[in-house]
């Protein structure tokens, strides 16, 4: 829909909390909603994962937070500020989306990185590196000949499955964000390699607000905030602590 030109406001200071109550989000042409009922904060440094079985709503509600579906009942709060208020392009300068299937250029690492943030505001060098690390990437980059400006093929081809998704998270990572989303960053690792990917990654992350959308179960056991957003009826949601 057509973003409501009475959507002005901005955050005046970086996101520092997050807070839904009884929120609710409906899609277009639907009868019901995608899931009601929903409340649960998040501060940064916190890791909040979303967990429920598939068609309870977890991708859409990542959608709410991006501010491309407006909730249909209840609040979502940046700041103590409602999202009804905020203009959605400024508030996702706030917010960056790591995707289950990020699309990985036929480029170079370096190309690769360099979509996170705007030209005017392109990383340097050192920030490439750092993030890369950060993700868990030193060893692969130190044993490629030509490093950043090695190419990755079609959709990361070249790169095992733990370094695609590695290299899709070093993005946000990358961005001015605040609070950062990903969406099943794991789905298609194994258990090793995915609880490792989730270690770097929450390494990473300790000075923003995550979260995360998962369905393995050991993703919600390690951590102690976890909301369920229900199976079937989608009519209530609990947070566990």
């Amino acid at each position: 829909p057509a973003v409501d030109p009475h959507r002005t406001a901005t955050l005046d200071r970086q996101v520092t909390d997050l807070r839904l109550t009884r929120l609710a989000a409906t899609w277009p042409g639907a009868t019901s909603p995608a899931f009601e009922h929903v409340s649960a904060d998040a501060k940064r440094g916190d890791w909040l994962v979303v967990s429920g079985e598939s068609g309870t709503g977890k991708s859409t509600l990542l959608s709410v937070l991006l501010g491309q579906l407006a909730p249909s009942d209840g609040w979502l709060e940046f700041n103590g500020r409602d999202i009804a208020e905020l203009d959605p392009v400024q508030l996702r300068r706030h917010v960056s989306w790591c995707p289950q299937d990020s699309h990985l250029f036929d480029s170079t690492i370096r190309a690769n990185l360099l979509i996170a943030r705007s030209r005017d505001d392109a990383p340097s060098e050192t920030e490439l590196t750092e993030a890369l690390t950060r993700a868990g990437l030193t060893q692969l980059i130190a044993a490629l000949p030509d490093g950043l400006d090695t190419r990755i093929g079609s959709q990361g081809s070249h790169l095992s499955g733990g370094e695609r998704q590695r290299l899709a998270v070093a993005r946000p990572l990358l961005s001015r964000s605040e609070l950062v989303l990903l969406d099943e960053p794991t789905a298609h690792l194994d258990h090793a390699t995915a609880t490792a990917v989730l270690d770097d990654v929450l390494d990473a992350t300790d000075d923003r607000a995550v979260v995360l959308v998962s369905h393995r179960p050991e993703a919600a056991e390690r951590f102690h905030r976890v909301l369920d957003l229900g199976v079937a009826s989608k009519a209530a949601s609990t947070l566990k602590e």
